[in-house]
């Protein structure tokens, strides 16, 4: 067999493979449970700071789904979950921030639009407004041209 041959045959296996892999791969840590996702989504992952609890895989994430799939068996509330998640990796847990820090996250890409948008206008104002008119002399004389004179292809006169 070719080595072309081999590899569309790799290929075609790993084709096969395809339908079993990738459920395993966006498998969902909350078995469908409502309640777990919204806890998963509310916490951050504490091994790298970058991806909730629901998306992150790590033993670190994989550990703190446990934890509070225990803590939910137990009977637990999401506040009071969410309380001891706090005392035990401070506010940075949180994906969304609470108190002032959050308002400020919340509202400073609308000012920023606003501040650019009214400087933009400043500048375009600006730019408008002192620019000199253009001056044309008063004995301005256009050439005047005799189409007879130039140099056009026939039937086009």
């Amino acid at each position: 067999m070719s080595h072309r041959g081999k590899r569309s045959l790799t290929r075609r296996r790993w084709l096969a493979l395809a339908p079993l892999i990738v459920p395993a791969l966006h498998a969902d840590p909350s078995n469908g449970n409502p309640r777990l996702e919204k806890l998963f989504l509310m916490f951050m992952a504490p091994c790298c700071w970058r991806e909730n609890l629901l998306a992150h895989q790590s033993p670190k994430a994989d550990e703190l789904r446990a934890v509070i799939q225990k803590q939910v068996s137990q009977g637990l509330t999401d506040d009071q979950i969410r309380t001891a998640m706090v005392n035990e990796f401070t506010s940075r847990i949180l994906t969304h921030p609470e108190g002032a820090a959050g308002n400020i996250l919340r509202w400073t890409p609308w000012a920023a639009a606003a501040a650019g948008t009214l400087a933009l206008g400043a500048f375009i104002r600006f730019s408008l407004k002192n620019r000199p008119a253009a001056q044309f002399p008063d004995n301005l004389q256009l050439p005047e041209w005799d189409l007879d004179d130039l140099d056009m292809p026939p039937g086009k006169k």
